[in-house]
C-alpha cells in the first residue's frame, strides 16, 4: 500500500524522534485519514530526503513520530524557472499546480500589459505546491518570488539565466532550447506579448520561441512548454 507524503516546515535531517505541532498536518491526520499510533508516514522538509516515520503518539496537539530510514528522494535533473503572467485565479493555481509536478524548481509570476490580475494570493499558492510536491512524490518545494514587471525580468535575471520568451509569433522551435542550461521561460497571458512587450524582447536580444501552429491558451502554454523542455 501505498503510504500518504507530507512537507514538514522543521529540518528533519539526522533525528531519530520527530514532534509534529502543523496544525495543518494534525487535522488531516486525525480527522480524514483516521490515523492512530504504529501507523506509518513519509515525511519530507524539502532538502531532497524522504523519511519513512512510525506515528507514535497522535493527540490533537501534536504527534511524535520515531524516523526508521532516510531514503533518496526525487528530484529534477534539469532547473527550470518559470516567469509566468499572472492570469485568472484558478487557471493561475492549475499552472502552479501542474508545474510543480513535472518539477520546476523556480516561479516567478510576472504583470504583463494583458494580466488580467496585478498580484496574487501568495500564502494560498504556497500551500498548491507543497501539496502538489506532496503528491506528486517530489523532495522538494518551488521557490515562489512575489510578482514583478516584465521589465524588472530581464534587469534582474538575464545574466544568470538563459531567458527564452515563447510566443507564437517565434521563429524558431521550442526544440533550440530543450538542450539549454538554466532556462528561463516566459510566457504571456491571455491574449499573449503586446507587440511593445515583443519589441522590448528583441531590443535585449531575448529569443521568442513557438510551441507550434496551435494557438494554446495561457495555463495550456505554461504547462506545455514546462514539459517539453524538462522531459
Amino acid at each position: 500500500m501505498r503510504l500518504h507524503r507530507f512537507f514538514v516546515e522543521q529540518e528533519i535531517g539526522d533525528k531519530k524522534t520527530l514532534e509534529i505541532k502543523e496544525e495543518r498536518i494534525l487535522s488531516q491526520w486525525r480527522n480524514v485519514l483516521r490515523f492512530s499510533s504504529l501507523d506509518k508516514v513519509i515525511l519530507f522538509d524539502g532538502g531532497g530526503s524522504d523519511f519513512l516515520c512510525e506515528i507514535n503518539m497522535l493527540t490533537k496537539n501534536e504527534a511524535k513520530l520515531s524516523v526508521s530510514e532516510k531514503m533518496k528522494g526525487i528530484l529534477s535533473k534539469k532547473k527550470i524557472t518559470l516567469f509566468v503572467s499572472l492570469i485568472k485565479r484558478e487557471n493561475f493555481e492549475l499552472v502552479l499546480e501542474k508545474v510543480t509536478e513535472l518539477g520546476v524548481s523556480h516561479i516567478v509570476p510576472v504583470v504583463a500589459d494583458r494580466s488580467e490580475k496585478k498580484s496574487f494570493n501568495y500564502e494560498r499558492s504556497v500551500k498548491i505546491m507543497v501539496e502538489a510536491s506532496e503528491q506528486s512524490g517530489r523532495a522538494d518545494i518551488p521557490i515562489l518570488d512575489e510578482e514583478i514587471k516584465l521589465e524588472e525580468v530581464v534587469n534582474k535575471y538575464k545574466k544568470e539565466l538563459n531567458l527564452f520568451v515563447f510566443d507564437p509569433t517565434g521563429s524558431d522551435s521550442y526544440k533550440t532550447i530543450v538542450k539549454s542550461d538554466n532556462p528561463g521561460l516566459l510566457i504571456g497571458p491571455e491574449g499573449g506579448f503586446t507587440s511593445k512587450e515583443l519589441d522590448f524582447f528583441k531590443e535585449n536580444e531575448i529569443p521568442v520561441v513557438r510551441l507550434g501552429e496551435q494557438i494554446l491558451r495561457a495555463e495550456t502554454a505554461n504547462i506545455v512548454a514546462v514539459s517539453l523542455v524538462m522531459f
